[in-house]
C-alpha cells in the first residue's frame, strides 16, 4: 500500500485570513486617529457635551494616581477647571475656523 497525503495545501503566512483582518483593523485605527487629529476641537466639544461626568471621573482617577497625597475635592476642582478651559479653547478654535471659511 502506498501512503498518499490528502492534506490541503497550506496558505502562506501573508495570505492568512486573520492577518488580513488585523491589517484592516490597524488601517481603520489609523484613519480614525487621523480624523481625530484633524478635528480634535470638535471631538473635545463632543466629549464635553455628552460625556462630561465620565471624563471628570476618569481625570480624577488618573490624577489620583499621579498625586495620591491630594484630596479628592482638589483633584475634582483641578479637572473641572482644566476641562472647562480646554472646551472653551476648542469652541473658540471652531468659531475661528468657521469665520475664516466664510
Amino acid at each position: 500500500m502506498s501512503a498518499t497525503s490528502d492534506t490541503a495545501p497550506k496558505k502562506s503566512f501573508l495570505q492568512s485570513v486573520w492577518l488580513r483582518g488585523f491589517a484592516i483593523f490597524i488601517g481603520l485605527l489609523l484613519v480614525l486617529a487621523a480624523m481625530l487629529y484633524a478635528n480634535s476641537s470638535r471631538v473635545i466639544v463632543m466629549l464635553d457635551d455628552h460625556f462630561y461626568e465620565e471624563t471628570l471621573a476618569t481625570c480624577v482617577l488618573v490624577f489620583g494616581w499621579v498625586a495620591p497625597d491630594r484630596q479628592k475635592v482638589v483633584l475634582q476642582t483641578f479637572c473641572n477647571v482644566s476641562m472647562f478651559t480646554l472646551a472653551a479653547q476648542s469652541l473658540s478654535a471652531i468659531d475661528e475656523t468657521e469665520e475664516q471659511a466664510l
